[in-house]
């Protein structure tokens, strides 16, 4: 108790300098828009193109994609990344919220031949005390994981990191949330599995949990933690991150490892966690600078490693971009990002440049 009062006491050290409350940017953000009766509708379009030095001489299919990313990865001509339109019905007790949407993003996560297909969100809440700020929600539900939802505007970077890249962009289940004092949030979840709407139906379920700390108006501190024990592997993933802000300065930072053992125990054991089949892990930190109104520069650093799945082996990036609002909801965007990969099974290095500018526009 007394070490949870030191740290309590020292995170309440750090000096506020806005008025208005930080937003937790891993949901995509519900305030804002149109209003009509209890009826909220607000949308968004983020329109880009990208170039890269990648070339994969074995690829006959079109679009050029860029590799290791899902937002903003197609090459060489103009993409819609991500268009919807949100409606969000609420009233003190009950709060519905449908977000139809559209985009090369839409059509890499969300696949299959199913109504869903273009729903990035569909989910009803009922508030069951009328004294409780308690909330059940079930549904198409926003992820908790990592500090990037898939809207570029709520975010430092254009694009997206390794981190939101590999861990999921949306789940299927229900969950309660209910606030634990003045300044932590808490929810707890139940899942039909690791981002999917059916293709795990026959898998049992699968649990997770968030706290959302507010330490102050200007730091936020998020935890999640994720597990499923499935018919062959265990999948247990934790996240945790930062986003603050400090005068003219924005700050965030994301840590996640997970870890999907299989139940058969492997004939050669690792040598370490970090060396076994089913373990990746993240680190990231981004920062940006309003050098004028409305205008900012902005840099991200990044680690990812998954040694034997998705990238095989580890990624190094760095990116740097500037960013301007020119009116109303009216966002351009430029970034230059360097990535460097390293395979585990050959220790081949490829270095790979990509530059992205973009035009988004919200209500």
């Amino acid at each position: 108790m007394k070490g949870k009062l030191l740290f309590l006491t020292i995170l309440s050290t750090i000096n506020v300098y806005l008025d208005a409350q930080i937003t937790n940017t891993a949901f995509i953000d519900s305030v804002g828009g149109e209003k009509v009766g209890k009826l909220s509708i607000s949308g968004w379009m983020d329109a880009y193109y990208a170039n890269s030095s990648y070339q994969n001489w074995n690829q006959t299919a079109t679009p050029s994609i860029i590799p290791n990313l899902v937002s903003s990865s197609i090459y060489d001509m103009v993409d819609i990344n991500l268009a919807y339109i949100d409606f969000r019905y609420a009233t003190d007790r009950l709060k519905i919220r449908m977000v139809p949407a559209f985009g090369s993003y839409m059509d890499k996560n969300y696949v299959g031949k199913n109504s869903l297909s273009n729903l990035m969100e569909a989910s009803l809440g009922v508030k069951p005390w009328s004294k409780k700020d308690v909330w059940i929600e079930a549904g198409l539900i926003g992820s908790p994981f990592t500090n990037e939802n898939p809207v570029s505007r709520d975010h430092i970077m254009y694009t997206r990191s390794l981190a939101a890249e590999y861990s999921p962009y949306y789940l299927t289940g229900a969950k309660i949330t209910s606030p634990l004092n003045d300044h932590i949030k808490g929810s707890l979840y139940i899942l039909n599995g690791w981002q999917t709407i059916y293709e795990d139906w026959q898998l049992p379920p699968a649990f997770a949990s968030q706290i959302e700390f507010t330490i102050n108006n200007n730091n936020l501190i998020n935890w999640n933690v994720y597990y499923q024990d499935r018919n062959t592997h265990t999948r247990i993933f934790s996240d945790i991150y930062w986003i603050g802000s400090r005068e003219k300065w924005k700050f965030t930072s994301c840590l996640y490892a997970g870890n999907d053992q299989s139940k058969i125990p492997p004939t050669i054991p690792p040598t370490s966690l970090f060396r076994s089949d089913g373990f990746w892990c993240n680190a990231n930190f981004a920062t940006s600078y309003e050098i004028a109104s409305n205008t900012n520069v902005s840099a991200r650093v990044e680690y990812y490693q998954d040694l034997n799945n998705n990238v095989m082996g580890k990624v190094y990036g760095a990116a740097i971009g500037i960013n301007r609002k020119l009116f109303n909801q009216l966002y351009w965007r430029t970034e230059c990002k360097w990535w460097q990969t390293k395979s585990h099974f050959t220790g081949l290095k490829t270095n790979i440049f990509n530059a992205t500018t973009s035009l988004g526009l919200g209500f």
